[in-house]
Formats: C-alpha cells, sequence, structure tokens
C-alpha cells in the first residue's frame, strides 16, 4: 500500500500552484495528503488553461512515494501524467485518475462468464440422425464464422491500439542539477549561417528552446518555444523538448550542437 501522506515538490509554480513564472524557486512540501494533492493539481490545472507557446516557465509537480515518483506537467493548456501516455492512449489526464494511481488504485477489470452451451441428445431413428447432421453441420459453419469475425476484430483492434512507433531515440533524463548545471554550460545563440532561410537556435539557462529562421536583414521568422531538460542518449548529453513530438540537442561541444541532422554553431558575443 502507497503511503497516505506524499512529499511534494513544486518547480517554477507559486505556492498553492496559483500561477507560474520563472522567478517562483521550487518549493518542497512534506506530508502532503491526498485531498491537499488533489487541490494542488486542481490548480496546475487553472493554471495550465492560461498558459501559452510563449511562456518561458516548465510548470510542474513531482510526487515522491514510498514506491515511486510522480511527475505531472502541463501540456497543450491541459495536464499531462508524465510517463502514463500510452495507458491513457488519448484519454485525458484528469486528476481523480492522477490522484489514484499515485495511491497505488486500479480499475477492476469485469470478465464476462462464458455462457454454457447446450447439447443436443442423441437421436435414436434415421430421421432424427438426418437432422442432428444438418443441425451440427450449421453449427460448425456458424462457429467458423464466429471464429473469423472474432479473428478480424481481433486483428483491427491490434491495429488501432498498438503503440505508435517513435522516432526518438532511448534516452533517459538527468537530475534536476545535472540538467540545470548542462543548461547553464549550453546556453547561448546558435545559427547555421546568417543568410535569409538560415536557422537560429537560442538555449536559454531556464530550459527554454527558442528555434527560428533568418528573413531580410536578419529578421527572426517563425520563432518557436519548446520548454526542454537534460538527459543522455547512449551516454551522450543532449537538451530533450518537453512535448509531444520531442526535439533532441545534441551537444557536441561548447560551441556546436546538432538537431535534427542540422549543426549550429555559437554566435560570438
Amino acid at each position: 500500500m502507497a503511503a497516505s501522506n506524499y512529499s511534494v515538490t513544486l518547480h517554477h509554480l507559486a505556492p498553492g500552484a496559483t500561477a507560474a513564472g520563472l522567478n517562483f524557486p521550487d518549493e518542497q512540501l512534506a506530508s502532503v495528503t491526498p485531498a491537499q494533492l488533489r487541490d494542488l493539481l486542481y490548480a496546475l490545472g487553472e493554471v495550465a488553461a492560461r498558459l501559452t507557446i510563449y511562456e518561458p516557465s516548465t510548470p510542474e509537480i513531482r510526487v515522491k512515494t514510498d514506491r515511486d515518483v510522480f511527475v505531472i506537467r502541463t501540456r497543450y493548456r491541459q495536464l499531462c501524467f508524465v510517463g502514463w501516455e500510452t495507458t491513457l492512449r488519448g484519454e485525458e489526464h484528469s486528476v481523480p485518475y492522477i490522484v489514484t494511481t499515485i495511491a497505488g488504485g486500479a480499475a477492476e477489470v469485469q470478465r464476462m462468464t462464458p455462457a454454457k452451451v447446450e447439447r443436443a441428445p442423441i437421436a435414436s431413428s434415421v430421421a432424427d440422425a438426418k437432422t442432428a447432421a444438418a443441425s451440427s453441420s450449421r453449427r460448425t459453419k456458424i462457429a467458423v464464422m464466429a471464429v473469423l469475425i472474432l479473428g478480424f476484430n481481433a486483428a483491427t483492434a491490434w491495429m488501432l491500439l498498438k503503440p505508435t512507433p517513435s522516432l526518438t531515440p532511448s534516452y533517459e533524463l538527468m537530475a534536476e542539477t545535472d540538467s540545470r548545471t548542462l543548461l547553464i554550460k549550453s546556453a547561448g545563440d546558435y545559427h547555421t549561417g546568417k543568410e535569409p532561410g538560415d536557422r537560429r537556435l537560442t538555449i536559454n539557462p531556464d530550459g527554454l528552446l527558442r528555434f527560428a529562421k533568418y528573413g531580410a536583414a536578419q529578421a527572426l521568422l517563425e520563432p518557436r518555444d519548446r520548454p526542454a531538460s537534460g538527459a543522455t542518449v547512449a551516454g551522450k548529453p543532449v537538451l530533450i523538448s518537453n512535448d509531444k513530438n520531442p526535439s533532441i540537442v545534441e551537444i557536441r561541444d561548447l560551441d556546436t550542437v546538432v538537431c535534427s541532422g542540422t549543426t549550429y554553431h555559437r554566435i560570438p558575443r
């Protein structure tokens, strides 16, 4: 059984999870009851509904139990129960579901009792034998059709429910301290060139990646902000964006990073 109280950390959140911002330091809350955790999650949900793509902070609530550590973030103005996306398969990451899962609860699966098949008695006469043979042939055809229908339905369900293949390589998130250190070391402006159409990448030490491209007179066009965290891929340090289709920024050295096969070089200050 999970502990009745939890250790909770508020990241980039005001006390009570009522607002988000980079100016809010991490707040450690010891011995948080399930009811208090539920209130914090509802408050985070209200914050998520107000966030825009330009919000530089990455608000999240981390819950530590005696079994595991759970992370709840914001994504597309909703709550995201990190690591449970495959189980939910696109369904809403609701507060009751999150609280129940953290508490160690599980929904019961009801199984139907197989129906009992009544067998007709063996006929003693020739007429009864012919009737029984015809009935047996009919049952055989029905059984074959049932097996085919079940097979087609099972194949269709498997194709619909199988996990979507991901192009993102296997990675392991860094500890919060190591991630912050990597962000600080790699922070700065990078680009592929200075001509119109060349790409520019800004790494913010607070964990925000900003992608853009150059227009005329080096004007920055189509800016896109993506929150990121430190991670490792095959033992190499990377930054990985915290969204549905994560982008990986490989840190080659202090002046060179690579994202999606494109090499960016640091812009001298």
